[in-house]
Order: structure tokens, then sequence, then C-alpha cells
């Protein structure tokens, strides 16, 4: 039963709600996606009837009724989930045909313990390291003798070990650091949160840093893998040798890195969903999706992103409401921002600066966005705002010097805003009333989005400054160097638009996906209805040749290696709006093909993506197969950008 009610997904039951409430922390809570009954078969257990709970990184079990909730599957070793079409043989009538068989293959880890006190001598460990490669019927009891030796513990292939993950950074360091970025408050139109390099983090200490996302691994390594958490991605990119070597170049880990080592075999965990149309597979998959974005943000070392949130700074209304709980701080803190925000006469820097505190706010505190969807009044706010900048500005002239510093400023405006409602879209199916509200008005508020954030935007006329004769009369003045300076400045705000925009329709995509699985047709925000919509505005068209620009640009040959965990991240968002193009909307897959199909043929090449999209970016492996999908719908031939079996899907 997800946690939706009918107008959304499915049901949910008060009963279990209260049972998570009470072994799960507020924060953990509070990111509980769903849950259904289901039989679970796996190596531990073999058709037990149980409850699947999915949260942001983690799939839980416990019994049915519920007794003790157990981790199953954590999303970062899950690399793999299939639909099985096929009938439980252990069940029959109308159980059988209302099953859903989903099928997930993950890494199941143990931690290899070894007593600090058995100190190996190196020709020990190279027999044991020996003998460990291949294991014949003569050799069993010279392993055992070894492993006696070692002291290691015989249930290193029981439970998982592993380290709990720390949830933030010191909020006291942090908050000293941005009084010294921003000793006096806020910047107007700008950003207001602090960047932290490497430096600054291992200034904090390792022990509170959250452990990046693991890089994929080759398929000949995927047996007996064996991982130290102290290594970080780009360390293990650049390192090619290990750090001590015998000898006779073979690789011996010293005690402390055999101490805590994580060994990693792969697991296969079977669930049958008893609830007919289950939501459980496309929730699961969301999930995966939106734990790669997450864990891609992670290693960029300019974002300051523990517990996927950015740390609010006291801004005028959050620092009026000390000395009470955090719920009831929130909840002042919305209702007072609620009603500033709907007041019609804010001028555009106090609306700016409203609508920055709500995003800074959201950006750490997830129950802000479960107050924004109870009643939709801001959203609808947020879209009308838009509706005055776009595509025109109320301005009357902005190609003087006065109109364009206007328009770049609005410009300011609609990205903040664009990505406050990305930011809302995000993680929020769980919340019943979203769906309510975007449904609400037969769907005109997403219709009035989606035509806002395709259009192409009213621009200033690029300055012309003057000729090369003028010039040589020395008519060429400071004044027109500023006014190209101004034309770039547009130029890279447009970009940023385009890039928000693109964002927002990724989310709108997953939200008509989510709605559409398992529902009749009649539902009418499901992604046909999407696809109508974009179909029958004229300036769709304009938009995708804008994304799939950009999104050449990003992968095709250039001087510039590798991308920015953004930059990976807005691929994979513009290669999944256009796979979902090529899937449902003919009409819009037709006018890809036939502008675009030199660009795919000649600009994408997979060992200049493998370059792009480097191998420790979890988003990585994901994009490059979500390319290749799109290539070869759009080039009707099957493409491969990788060797085959070369990686894990």
């Amino acid at each position: 039963m997800a946690r939706f009610e009918s107008d959304s997904l499915t049901k949910r039951s008060s009963k279990f709600e209260n049972f998570l409430k009470k072994n799960l922390d507020e924060s953990t809570y509070e990111r509980i996606r769903a849950y259904e009954p289901c039989i679970v078969c796996s190596h531990r257990e073999q058709k037990a009837f149980k409850y699947v709970v999915l949260s942001d990184e983690c799939l839980y079990l416990t019994e049915n009724p519920p007794k003790t909730l157990s981790t199953a599957v954590k999303l970062e070793n899950l690399f793999e989930i299939d639909l099985i079409d096929d009938l439980p043989d252990f069940l029959s009538g109308q159980e059988q045909r209302n099953t859903t068989h989903i099928q997930i293959n993950y890494w199941d880890e143990t931690v290899a313990k070894v007593k600090p006190s058995s100190r190996p001598s190196s020709q020990n460990s190279m027999h044991q390291e020996d003998t460990d490669q291949e294991v014949t019927s003569s050799s069993v009891d010279k392993l055992s003798a070894a492993r006696s030796k070692l002291d290691l513990d015989d249930d290193s292939d029981g439970e998982v070990v592993s380290d709990p993950m720390s949830k933030s950074m010191p909020e006291g360091s942090l908050k000293s650091m941005l009084k010294q970025s921003h000793p006096n408050g806020r910047h107007p139109l700008k950003s207001t949160f602090k960047k932290v390099t490497i430096q600054d983090q291992s200034r904090i200490g390792n022990k509170h840093v959250r452990e990046l996302p693991r890089i994929p691994i080759p398929e000949g390594h995927e047996e007996g893998r064996t991982r130290h958490n102290s290594a970080s991605p780009r360390t293990r990119l650049s390192s090619s040798k290990p750090e001590h070597k015998s000898d006779n170049n073979l690789s011996v880990p010293t005690p402390d890195q055999q101490v805590g080592s994580k060994v990693s075999k792969r697991m296969t965990l079977h669930l049958y969903m008893l609830v007919p149309d289950s939501k459980m597979l496309v929730l699961i998959r969301s999930a995966v999706n939106n734990f790669l974005i997450r864990s891609t943000l992670y290693i960029d070392s300019e974002e300051l992103t523990q517990d996927g949130a950015l740390y609010l700074q006291k801004g005028k209304h959050s620092s009026d409401l000390g000395g009470k709980t955090l719920s009831v701080k929130i909840d002042m803190l919305f209702s007072t921002l609620t009603k500033e925000l709907m007041d019609p006469g804010n001028t555009m820097e106090q609306t700016f600066e409203l609508v920055q505190e709500l995003k800074t706010a959201t950006e750490k505190y997830f129950h802000l966005k479960r107050l924004f969807w109870k009643s939709g009044d801001i959203f609808a706010k947020l879209v009308s705002i838009l509706k005055v900048y776009l595509p025109k500005s109320p301005h009357a002239n902005i190609n003087n010097d006065l109109g364009r510093a206007q328009r770049a400023d609005e410009f300011e405006l609609i990205i903040l805003i664009i990505q406050t409602i990305g930011l809302m879209f995000r993680e929020t199916e769980i919340f019943p009333s979203r769906l309510r509200v975007l449904r609400s008005g037969s769907g005109r508020l997403i219709q009035d989005l989606i035509e806002v954030i395709t259009c192409f935007p009213s621009l200033p006329v690029k300055y012309v400054p003057p000729t090369s004769k003028a010039s040589k009369l020395l008519m060429q003045t400071e004044a027109d160097k500023w006014k190209c300076l101004a034309d770039m400045e547009i130029h890279e705000l447009f970009v940023e638009f385009t890039s928000a925009s693109t964002s927002v329709l990724f989310e709108l995509l997953v939200i008509a996906q989510q709605s559409h699985w398992g529902r009749s047709e009649n539902s009418f925000f499901n992604v046909n209805w999407l696809m109508n919509v974009l179909e029958n505005l004229n300036t769709t068209n304009k938009f995708l040749e804008r994304i799939i620009g950009q999104a050449m640009r990003f992968v095709q040959p250039s001087k510039k290696v590798e991308l920015s965990p953004q930059e990976a991240i807005l691929v994979f968002q513009e290669f999944y709006i256009q796979h979902a193009i090529m899937v449902y909307s003919p009409p819009l897959a037709s006018f890809i093909s036939n502008n675009y199909t030199e660009e795919f043929k000649y600009y994408i090449q997979g060992p200049v993506l493998q370059e792009k999209l480097p191998e420790f970016y979890p988003i990585s492996m994901r994009t490059i197969l979500l390319i290749q999908e799109v290539m070869s719908q759009v080039l009707q031939k099957k493409v491969q950008l990788l060797p085959e079996k070369r990686f894990i899907q």
C-alpha cells in the first residue's frame, strides 16, 4: 500500500503508518515512499509473506503483521530491476493473476573481520591469496588452516555489517563558514549558500562526511570484489597501483586494510506484489533515479550537500523563531512566507527575496514540501508570476540600457522560480495532495507551466558595435563594451533558463509516468495527456531544438574532457525527455529523427562518452544506456556505445 490515497496512487494504512513511526526516526519516516504486502523469495527466505517498504535510500522488509523492520537492499547496491512476466506457481486463481513479479539484482556486502593482534607474514598472506583464487578438493585443508591462522570469523557471510552514514555536517562549523562568507547577510538577486571545497570538508573531519557513492564495477570483477572505504572516487580513478606491494609484484593488503574491508556478492531478491496494479516497480525505479542524481551531486566539491540539503541561512523570518520546536518553526516560517508572497503589491526584488528564502529553506527542511502541496496556493502564485514575465517582458523597451538591465533581473527571478518548482516536484510523490493540486481545474496550471517553460522568451536585440571605420575614428566607447557584456549576460541567463526548464519537464514526465502506471486511460494526467499538450504547443519544436543542441554540445568531442556532476545530471534529464518522446509521441519523434539523424550518428561516440561521464559518477552508466536507447530509436538500428558486458547495467 503505497503512501497515497485513491486520488493519487493507492491506499494507506493507519496501523502500518503508526508502526513505521515507532521504528523509524522522523527524518527517515518523512521520506518513506511506499509500502505494499508481498511474498518474498531470496537467499535468506523462501515464500515469506511480508511487507516491503521503500524509502529514498533503501528497501525494508517486515513481517505481516509487522513486528521488526530490517534493511533488505540499499539503493546504492541495486544495479538492476526487472518486471518478470510470469504466474507464480505457489498461488492460484485471482491472486495469481493479480500478482506483479519484481526481480531485483543487487550487491550483498559482508565485512571481513580480522583481529588486530593477528598479523600474518607476507608469505602467509601470499599463500592465503593464492588459496582464495583457486580452491580444489585437495586444498580444502590448507585453506582451512590458513583461515584458522588468520583467525577469521566464521560468520563473514552472514548479516551485512556497515557503518551508518552521517546525515549532516556539524552545524556549528557550517554557520561559522557562512558568517565569514556573508557577514552582511544575503546578497540581493544572488544565491545565498556557501560553497565548500574539499579542503574545507577535510578540516571538518572525515567521520562526519557521508560516504561517497561507489563506482560501477566491471563485469569481470563482480564476484568476491573487495572495497576499502578510505579511498575517494577521484582517488580511485587516478590511482592505478596498489599502495603496498611485495617483492614479487603481488598485491598484499596490510592488516589495517583487511580490517573492515567489504566483500560483495551478487544477489537476487524476488518480490511478488499482491496488490492489483501495484505501483511498486515504477516507484522503485523513480527512487533509484533520484538516488543517482542526489549521489552524483555529493561528488561535486563545490556543492555543500549533506543529507541532500543546503543549510538555511538565518533570514528575516527564521531569525525570530528561537525557542520553539523545529516543526513549529517550519510551520511559522511557511505561514509567514505564504502571507508575504501572496501580497500583490510586492516588487520584483521583494518577490525574489521571498522565493529565495522559500527555496533555501526547502532544501534543508523536507517538511516544507508537504506544506507547499497542502493547498497549492503558492504553486498557482509562482506560475502566475512566470506568466507575467514570459514570453514577453512587461517592460516597454528592453533594447535600451535600462531595459537590458531590467530583463536580466527578470530572468534571474524566472530562473529562481522554475528551480523552486522543480525542487517542489522532486521526491514528493509521497504526498497525496500533490496530484490533486496538479489535476485541479482539468490540469490548467500544468498546461500554463508547460507553456511558459517551453516558450522562447523575448530577448534584447543584440548590440552591434560601431563599424571598423568608426572604430578607427575612436568612436567606440566604454558604453559599447558594456552593452556587449550585457548581451553575454543575457545569453548565459537564457542558457540557465533552458536548463531549469529541462529539469522541470523531466519531473513532470516522472509524475505522469507514475500516474499512468497500471491505471485506466481516463486518468487525464498521464504520459499520453502530457505528450498531447506538448504536441499542441507551437513552441515545443523550438524547445526540443534547444535541449538537443545543448545535449550535443555536452557529449560531442571537445577540449573539455569531463563534465561536472551538474552537467552530467542535465544530460541524463535531456535524454530522458528525448527517450519518452521517442516512445510516446510519434509526431515529435518524427521531428527528432528527421532533423537530428546526422548529429546522433556522428557527434555521439562511446569512448568520448566514457571520458565525459566518468565511472565514479553514479549517474554515468544509466545516462550512457539511455543515450544508447535514444540513438537506437533515432537511427532505427541497434547501437552499442560500450563493449558488450563491459559494465553491469
